[in-house]
């Protein structure tokens, strides 16, 4: 029995409801788990729910029916009670791996794929790699009748443990049917040569000559959190950590110990969606329009953690748990990986008697990786001595890469080795911020710098004001961020005052961003809508997720955020959710191949008069320690 309602489900009750809901719901080999979730509790519940009381453990689990293409939703009890079960028309379900795995087998046995490749001097299916992407752009008319169709980019493995990538096969995909499992079309249209120019990065395959001593993080008393459950006390923070096999990495129910008075910060913090837009409008490239959340489950692809690599440091892992399409559960040893870093000087200051006062600042770590294809993404969520919230996501591995005639015009690629080019792209993330701070009634301000012109109010022409906005509705809360103005938004909480009379609160700062390029009236555009607006802020309704809906895997669009906005439902001084949009515009460069080095983005959430002062002024010094030996002369 889980010690709290938000513990993610366990392997043992994953395996518990999968033999449930067959039971229940004459599930057979027609029938695959697309998804199972922990239906996590309501706001009143937890609020009213105590540590030893008694709770059920209720699952949402998605099953696609593959003989009648349907979707249906069930919620059941890991004792086996059904709660509810409908059926979604019109929904379809995201690509299951075991899916991907048949698909590829199929097509790698069919005829017409081994003669396309033999003309291109291959011999052996074995020594071609093909994944499985969603048609990301218009489905050719002969099959666009509501199947569910995928598509098999393909490279070269001329070596065992060569990198694939850097021999795509240029002008051949296999379009497969993955519910009939049936290739329904082959495209080859364009033999151009494979390029040739080996892209290797392992240790074994390479000279790794740059050499630093070692470096090791020690901490003879041991870490400065614990760990009770999924609950993680650290500094004056706790919190609990949450997995869910469409997100991944999930933050729950965060608080701060302000002078011993416990007060709530945040409910549920995660990245609900994660889409890609290709931009080079070849062949092997214009479909490439994933999102990784919503079409694959993220989660499903979170790594094992190595020590010493992935994390540094006294660590602490978690493991985590998923249930495959065939209803058998996986599980992801070391799958959340918790430490503490040091990050430098917190604050510093020199009297001018020479006096210097200086803290340094240590922060909590919370992160996971996944790895979908050729893409690996970190996940990670700082906590800080200052009572700041900050997410990062780092992405690193391969560029996806297409083959042409060297030197050929392609206006929206990189070639970055003869022949070999990486598509120009963008990355979209949108966090999912259900901030409840002192409470769940809570209102979102958009806050303008501003300058007036010459004359009474700014004679000078240096003076500055910020001006406020306070959002009333759905509609008017959606918004671009704008540098002009030195735009942030903050979230307060109009019932709470803090000393000097002002509602306390927390400010989204902006990291570095984008805007999407896609047209707005493409497929993509559509299915992706919630990109066009950097923040949005809605109602918190327990039935929206996901920023682009449940089900965007050819969905014909418009749902998600556009579609629940157009009720312009009332957000003032009630309980809320801030969705933040951020991207990445990556035009990939020379350096980027053969592993691109991690790019950093994110977005961080700081104290807005949520404190009477600093938080940071109650740390205490460290202690000077040196390593200078027996003839120590540096004064510690």
């Amino acid at each position: 029995m889980s010690a709290h309602p938000l513990d993610p489900l366990s392997a043992a009750e994953q395996e518990s409801l999968v033999k449930a809901a067959r039971a229940a719901w004459k599930l057979d080999h027609r029938h695959l788990i697309a998804m199972l979730q922990l239906d996590e509790p309501s706001k009143e519940f937890l609020n009213n729910w105590k540590i030893g009381d008694a709770f059920i453990r209720n699952a949402r689990i998605t099953i696609w029916d593959q003989e009648k293409a349907m979707v249906s939703e069930g919620v059941i009890s890991t004792s086996g009670e059904v709660k509810s079960y409908k059926d979604i028309p019109g929904a379809k379900a995201p690509v299951l791996a075991i899916e991907s795995n048949r698909a590829i087998e199929i097509a790698r046995k069919d005829q017409r794929v081994i003669d396309a490749l033999k003309k291109r001097g291959i011999n052996n299916t074995d020594d071609v790699h093909m994944e499985t992407w969603p048609i990301g752009a218009k489905i050719p008319d002969y099959i666009d009748d509501g199947r569910r169709v995928i598509w098999t980019p393909m490279w070269h493995k001329r070596d065992k443990d060569g990198n694939f990538y850097a021999h795509p096969i240029n002008g051949l995909h296999a379009i497969v049917d993955i519910d009939k499992f049936e290739v329904v079309g082959i495209e080859d249209d364009e033999q151009t040569p494979i390029p040739q120019t080996a892209g290797p990065y392992r240790e074994s395959q390479q000279e790794s000559l740059v050499h630093l001593k070692e470096l090791s993080i020690h901490q003879p008393e041991g870490p400065s959190f614990s760990v009770n459950g999924w609950r993680i006390d650290w500094e004056r923070w706790n919190f609990r950590v949450g997995f869910d096999q469409r997100e991944g990495l999930v933050v729950h129910d965060i608080r701060f110990n302000d002078n011993g008075t416990e007060r709530k910060i945040g409910h549920r913090l995660s990245i609900a969606e994660l889409v890609i837009p290709y931009g080079d409008p070849s062949q092997g490239s214009y479909r490439k329009n994933a999102f990784d959340t919503g079409e694959y489950g993220l989660g499903n692809f979170t790594n094992s953690l190595t020590l010493g690599c992935d994390c540094l440091g006294e660590i602490t892992y978690l493991d985590a748990a998923v249930t495959e399409g065939d209803g058998k559960v996986r599980e992801i040893k070391n799958a959340i990986c918790m430490h503490e870093e040091d990050f430098g000087i917190l604050w510093k200051h020199v009297d001018i008697d020479g006096h210097p006062e200086v803290r340094r600042s240590r922060r909590f770590v919370l992160s996971s990786i996944v790895t979908i294809n050729n893409y690996e993404y970190g996940y990670y969520w700082y906590f800080y001595q200052d009572g700041n919230i900050e997410f990062e996501a780092k992405l690193t591995g391969i560029v996806l890469t297409l083959g042409d005639t060297p030197h050929a015009v392609h206006p929206s690629a990189t070639e970055i080795e003869p022949g070999l080019f990486a598509p120009y792209h963008q990355h979209v993330f949108c966090a999912r911020l259900d901030l409840d701070v002192d409470g769940p009634n809570n209102s979102v301000i958009e806050v303008d710098s501003f300058a007036h012109p010459m004359g009474p109010k700014n004679p000078h022409g240096g003076a500055f004001e910020t001006s406020e906005t306070v959002f009333k509705d759905e509609k008017s809360a959606q918004r671009l961020y704008d540098l002009m103005k030195s735009r942030y938004w903050k979230i307060v909480n109009p019932n709470k005052k803090n000393h000097m009379g002002k509602p306390v609160g927390y400010k989204l700062i902006t990291g570095g961003n984008s805007y999407p390029l896609t047209l707005p009236e493409s497929v993509l555009g559509k299915r992706a809508g919630f990109m066009y607006q950097h923040l949005w802020v809605t109602k918190n309704t327990e039935e929206e997720r996901y920023p682009a809906g449940d089900y965007p895997f050819q969905h014909p669009g418009g749902d998600g955020l556009p579609r629940w906005t157009q009720a312009n439902r009332s957000i003032e001084n009630t309980d809320v959710v801030m969705w933040y949009v951020f991207g990445l515009n990556h035009i990939p460069r020379i350096e980027d191949w053969p592993v691109m080095p991690v790019e950093r983005l994110g977005f961080t959430l700081k104290p807005m008069g949520f404190f009477k002062r600093t938080p940071a002024m109650d740390v205490a010094p460290n202690k000077a320690v040196c390593s200078c030996g027996s003839n120590c002369n540096c004064g510690h």
